[in-house]
This record gives C-alpha cells, sequence and structure tokens, in this order.
C-alpha cells in the first residue's frame, strides 16, 4: 500500500491547520510528512503553500466576509415551514448565499409547499451577521454555516416577494426531480416516509426528531447519510441487478460515474456524501485508466479535492468522523468484522466527546449489529417499496420498522450511556494519534504516552475547584446554574422558555442548558428551583426534567397549583414547597430562602428569592419580585450583597433605588433578550443602578455571563464583548 499521496495530503492539512489553528498539529503533520517523504519535498513543499494559501483565503473571508445582493435563488426543498412562518435558504445573484424568513398565510404557505421549480425572492433593507453562540458549549450555527457553505449573513424578516424562476442548468430539473421523489415518499406510510427520506435522501424531518435523538444516543446516527453509508447501498443494489442482467460491469461502471453526480444534489451537501461520491469516482476512474493507485492514495486525492472545495471540512464533526474512520477501514481492512468495529468505535469516541461531550460504550456492539441490517435489509427494502408502493412488503416493512424502534428504545435504556464532559481539542487529536500509534506500532511507550494522556484528559474533565454561578443566555427569560466544587453540588435556578411566538423544536433548554451540564459532566440536578409559573422562567422546565434526572424541585405554596409546575411535580424524585425562612443545603452549597414570606396571588409577587455566599461572594437571585417584595421584605433584612440578578429582567417594576442603594453591589446581571418586546432592561431600572454607582451587565449584550469563586477570590467572565 502507498503512501505518496497520503503525504502530500498531510501538508496541504498542516499548511490549513498552521493559519486556522491548532498550530501545533500543523506542525506536527509538517515534521511527519517530511520525515517520511523528504524524496519528494518539492511536492510536499508545494502542498505546504497551498495549505497556507487556503487558510489564508479562509481567515480574510471570515475578517471580511461578502455581503449578498440582488435575487436570491431558493431551490424548491430549500423552504423551512413552522406554522405560518416560513425560513428560506438560497444564492444571491453574486454568488453568496443567504438566508431570510417572513411571516405568510396559510394560503401561501399552501402555494409554497406545491412548488417544484427554483423561485427567486426579492428583499430589501441591509442583511445582518448571522448570530454565532452566546453561551459556553451552544452550537455555533454561524460558525457552522461558514465552514460549510461561506454563509455568514442573513436578510431581516419582512414580507415575502417571490417568482418562479425558470429552469436554467441541470441542477434545476435536479432539484425539481428531488421534490419528485420527496412527494411520492411522504404518500407512504409516516413510519417508512421518515427512514426513507433519511436514508434515501438524507433529510430528517419533525418527525423524526425522537427517533433521533435515540440514534445519537446509541452513537449510530451516522447510519443517516454522515458516513454516506446510503450511497454504497444504492450502488451495491445497482451492481447486484446488472449481475442479474448480464451488463458487462465496465458499462456499469461508466455508467455510475453519471449516476453517482446528480447525488450530490439529490441529496443534501455533506462532507460524507461528498467523500463516498468522489472516492467511488475515483476509483472507477483508477481501475478503468489503469492509474495505479492504492485505495490509500484514491482517498487521500479526494480529501485533497475536498479541501480545495471546504478548507475547513476537517474542522467540522461530520468531516472529521467521515474521514478518519474511512482511512482506518482502509487501513485496517484485512481486520476480522468485531475487531474492526471495535477499533473504530474506540478511534471515534475522542472526536465525538470533544463536540458532542456523551457516548454509549455499546456504540461499537451497535454498529457491529445494525450495520449489516440497515445496508443488507432496511435500504434495498426502502428502494422497492418507493419504487413500487403497491407491493405488498408495505406492510410488513412498517411492523418491521415499528419493532426495530421498539428494540432500539429498549436498548436505549441499557447501562452505558454517559456524559463524561467537553475533551478539550487537543486531547482528542492526542487520544487519536496515541491510539493509532499503539494499534500500529504496540508496545511499552506508545502505551505510556495513550496511559498519560488518558490520566491527563480524566484530571482536566474532573478538575473543578472553584464554585461557579452561570447566568444562561435564553434570550427573554431566567435561568441560573450554581456548581459546587468537584460536582458536590447543582442547583438550576429556572429554566427559561418562550412566551409568546410558536414552540421552538430545538429551545435553549436544550441547546444551551442541557448541552451545557453534559460539557461539564454533570449527570444529574440536586434541585431545581422554579422560582415563579411566568413561562418565560419555567416553560422549558419539563425539557430539563427530561433530559436529565432532578432529584429534587422547590417551589412556592401557590406555584405547586400553577398549570405550568403541576405536570413537573411527578417528574422528579421530591418536592419541596419553600417560603421565606426555608433553607436549601446541596453539599457545601446552603442557601437561604428570603421570599416570599406568605403565599401571593400576584405571580411575581410570589417569586422565591434565594440569597447565599458561594465561595467569597454573596449572591442575592430575585426571579421576577417587584419593588413591593423589595422593599416590604427584603429591606429590612440588611442583605450584604456582592452579585444581585436584578429582578424582573430589569424592568421598571423591580429595583426600587432605597432597595439598591442599601445592598449596593458590586454587580448586577441583568437576563433579557436582544430586542425584547418590553424594552427590557428599562433606562429606570439602568438610572438607578448608575445612580447608586453599580456597574451592570446584561446577557443580551454580554451573552452568558459566569462567574467562578474561591474561598477567597472571583473571576467574571462573559461570552460576549470581554
Amino acid at each position: 500500500m502507498t503512501q505518496r499521496w497520503l503525504l502530500v495530503t498531510a501538508l496541504l492539512v498542516a499548511g490549513i491547520c498552521l493559519l486556522l489553528g491548532p498550530i501545533w498539529l500543523g506542525l506536527l503533520l509538517a515534521l511527519w510528512g517530511f520525515r517520511l517523504g523528504w524524496q519528494q519535498w518539492p511536492w510536499l513543499v508545494a502542498a505546504l503553500a497551498v495549505g497556507c494559501v487556503l487558510g489564508w483565503h479562509e481567515q480574510q473571508l471570515a475578517a471580511q466576509p461578502p455581503v449578498p445582493s440582488g435575487l436570491v435563488r431558493v431551490h424548491p426543498t430549500d423552504w423551512q415551514f413552522q406554522d405560518r412562518f416560513v425560513r428560506w435558504t438560497g444564492v444571491a445573484e453574486n454568488g453568496v448565499v443567504v438566508s431570510g424568513s417572513s411571516s405568510i398565510g396559510a394560503a401561501e404557505r399552501e402555494q409554497l409547499q406545491q412548488i417544484d421549480r427554483t423561485a427567486l425572492v426579492a428583499w430589501s433593507g441591509q442583511p445582518t451577521r448571522l448570530q454565532g453562540a452566546t453561551n459556553l458549549y451552544e452550537f455555533d450555527y454561524a460558525h457552522y454555516r461558514f465552514q460549510q457553505a461561506h454563509q455568514s449573513f442573513e436578510i431581516p424578516t419582512q414580507a415575502l416577494r417571490w417568482q418562479i424562476a425558470p429552469a436554467t442548468n441541470i441542477v434545476d430539473w435536479l432539484y425539481t426531480l428531488r421534490v419528485y421523489l420527496l412527494r411520492r415518499i411522504e404518500s407512504l406510510p409516516i413510519i417508512i416516509s421518515k427512514y426513507a427520506k433519511g436514508l434515501l435522501l438524507g433529510q430528517l424531518d419533525q418527525e423524526f426528531a425522537e427517533m433521533r435523538q435515540t440514534f445519537a444516543n446509541l452513537g449510530i446516527l451516522h447510519l443517516f447519510s454522515v458516513s454516506g453509508l446510503h450511497i454504497y447501498a444504492l450502488i451495491g443494489a445497482l451492481y447486484w441487478l446488472t449481475d442479474r442482467l448480464h451488463v458487462p460491469k465496465e458499462w456499469v461502471d461508466w455508467a455510475s460515474i453519471g449516476l453517482l453526480l446528480p447525488l450530490l444534489v439529490l441529496i443534501p451537501f455533506g462532507a460524507g456524501i461528498i467523500r463516498a461520491v468522489w472516492l467511488r469516482i475515483a476509483q472507477i476512474l483508477n481501475q478503468r485508466l489503469h492509474l495505479g493507485l492504492s485505495t490509500l492514495d484514491t482517498l487521500s486525492l479526494v480529501l485533497v479535492l475536498n479541501c480545495l472545495i471546504q478548507p475547513q471540512v476537517l474542522f467540522t464533526l461530520g468531516g472529521q468522523l467521515t474521514y478518519l474512520l474511512t482511512f482506518a477501514l482502509v487501513w485496517w481492512q484485512q481486520l476480522p468484522p468485531l475487531k474492526l468495529s471495535m477499533r473504530l468505535g474506540i478511534l471515534s469516541w475522542p472526536v465525538l466527546l470533544s463536540q458532542v461531550f456523551r457516548l454509549h460504550l455499546l456504540a461499537s456492539l451497535f454498529n457491529l449489529i445494525l450495520m449489516p441490517i440497515f445496508e443488507l435489509v432496511l435500504m434495498p427494502a426502502l428502494l422497492l417499496v418507493v419504487s413500487w408502493p403497491q407491493a405488498n412488503l408495505v406492510t410488513l416493512l412498517v411492523q418491521g420498522l415499528t419493532l426495530m424502534e421498539q428494540l432500539l428504545l429498549r436498548l436505549e435504556q441499557l447501562p452505558g450511556f454517559v456524559a463524561i464532559g467537553a475533551l478539550r481539542p487537543e486531547f482528542a487529536i492526542g487520544f487519536v494519534i496515541g491510539y493509532l500509534l499503539v494499534v500500529t506500532y504496540p508496545g511499552f511507550k506508545t502505551r505510556l504516552l495513550l496511559a498519560t494522556l488518558l490520566m491527563l484528559a480524566i484530571f482536566d474533565l474532573n478538575w473543578r475547584p472553584d464554585y461557579r454561578v452561570s447566568v444562561f443566555d435564553v434570550g427573554q427569560g431566567d435561568a441560573i446554574l450554581i456548581e459546587a466544587p468537584f460536582k458536590q453540588g447543582t442547583v438550576l435556578i429556572d429554566t427559561g422558555g418562550r412566551g409568546f411566538g410558536p414552540p421552538r423544536a430545538n429551545p435553549p433548554a436544550k441547546r444551551v442548558i442541557l448541552n451545557y451540564l453534559a460539557a461539564r459532566g454533570i449527570t444529574h440536578l440536586d434541585a431545581l428551583v422554579l422560582t415563579h409559573a411566568d413561562a418565560d422562567h419555567v416553560g422549558d422546565a419539563g425539557v430539563i426534567t427530561s433530559g436529565i434526572r432532578v432529584d429534587r424541585l422547590l417551589t412556592t405554596m401557590s406555584g405547586q397549583h400553577q398549570p405550568q409546575i403541576v405536570p413537573l411535580l411527578k417528574q422528579v424524585r421530591a418536592v419541596s414547597l419553600v417560603q421565606a425562612g426555608s433553607r436549601l443545603q446541596v453539599g457545601p452549597l446552603n442557601l437561604q430562602v428570603v421570599a416570599p414570606d406568605r403565599p401571593a396571588t400576584d405571580k411575581n409577587a410570589d417569586s422565591i428569592v434565594l440569597y447565599g455566599k458561594i465561595g467569597d461572594s454573596r449572591w442575592l437571585f430575585t426571579g421576577d419580585a417587584d419593588q413591593a417584595v423589595e422593599v416590604n421584605q427584603l429591606l429590612p433584612q440588611k442583605l450584604a450583597v456582592d452579585f444581585l440578578k436584578a429582578g424582573h429582567h430589569g424592568s421598571k417594576t423591580s429595583s426600587a433605588p432605597a432597595f439598591i442603594q442599601q445592598i449596593h453591589p458590586k454587580w448586577a446581571l441583568i437576563s433579557a433578550g436582544r430586542h425584547n418586546r418590553y424594552g427590557h432592561p428599562h433606562q429606570e431600572t439602568l438610572q438607578t443602578l448608575t445612580a447608586a454607582h453599580v456597574p451592570w451587565l446584561n446577557t443580551a449584550d454580554s451573552g452568558m455571563i459566569w462567574v467562578d469563586s474561591g474561598a477567597n477570590t472571583h473571576r467574571l467572565n462573559r461570552m460576549l464583548n470581554p
């Protein structure tokens, strides 16, 4: 097996890393490549130079991204609907990818859902930059879109103006074909439809949301397009059929190229699809043109081509997994299936932990069992049913898929799913390199290297010597997490939630709070405090109780009867009804309830107010408590406060001047949504804080705010504008 083009690829990736980071990996790859291939140094220098140019170009684009202009071409499958709201993504006249959104009526929605051709969307105003992550460990959609398509802007929400565009190229016709296939699939029973769209067209719709999480928990979500598995299934079916029809293999090879290229349009763009399609085309060309390339060289050239088009493909989870596992699969192709599956599973763990923070220890076994079922049974059956929906197979397939889902849900309950925490990228890369060294050059030194990395990673994942208070940016709402040192106690105060507008498929409680808990290696909440029953404080509490174990829920005597809270009382292990004088003891955390002192009919006046010393600082968490509570209940207690979570998102109904003057906190922290319709924080509150010389931070401007406190010192951090 040659490694000529493997070294060229390594130097290309090294050049990209030297500009985009990590620099140490770029240096390591460069040294390794030159050491093994010094005889072909001109090629290696050229590859390194090209990689540096690609990295520099990406830096320039990120610093000054192109701004979209002109009409936007939107393909018929690039409209996303939710109630009477539509979001679209397309390419502007100057070639820049951009997205936008509009409110639409029922008639227009039905009209848009029926179109099967490309549309031209007109827009006005100034495009705005995509919002990046505003919380620690939150998925950075803006960064992802730039890596995928160099998209940096979106069109402000406005009335939709569109018209059908004439088909001008084969791509437009292929999108029309995709629409036809989707509608044909959607005419089938729902359970068949969702698997056919996911496995054959790489589209996971909302009806797949619940099972998507199950597949992710079991570590087998890559079966849906990330791995390009369905490409091999489709090509395998083609060769099986033509072989029985005695069609010459050479004819089928050349025809396959013509069939594979359209799949890049028919199936959503992704690293796994690109790698699978191009690799198969490269293998055909290598064989038919007698180029004499090894499989490793062919795969290396495919990665080079992918990097030229998408320089940051290896900075994405899909890119990392698809190329890492494919290279390993080529290198270890002689291994027996069980050993190969175990090695591939272990190799993928560091990559997954660095980005999704959790894994199932039995994922390799699940892959070994399920991959043949998907490739040899399910995909051919779906192809047959889509092609011939009248077949008697439909009923049998519905029963089989239903049984499979029940089995997967049972497998999900097996022990082994663990939230380990966010592994630093440098540890993840080190583990991959160390593991490859151990299996390639087994010996004491390589095993010692891997063991050392493991011990350092375990230390890093668990070294939490300080208290931490985190005020999440959940938009217009409250969600505050308190962590005791070394995971001795965890308390979440409120969960955020949408008070108006349509429900979200991926609310902040899921993508922000649960993601953060997993990244910190937190497997349960010792206490969930629901201050009061407003939707922007407890609306997403059900997401939390469904996503992580909650040992104790605290609310007020009045709160226990509120419709927002009642369903949650049976989902936790214990419930405590509290009022002023109650205490919350969780490990070394000792918090006192200082209000309300009696049940209140007004929900804001009924807010639980917590006070306590956390590390070296004294904190006051006020929920939506109003000025009457501050003056009548809190002011007489003469509380000494270092950090105040300002009441009611900085509303003028809270933060009474006399109260602020008395407690005179070192900082006031405000949790408010960007451009919220209430105008929070109100100028009256900001003037009160300024008059008292109290500095303040607002999550709308600063993103997530967190304070790490030791016994004698603390550090105030913010996600944005540090």
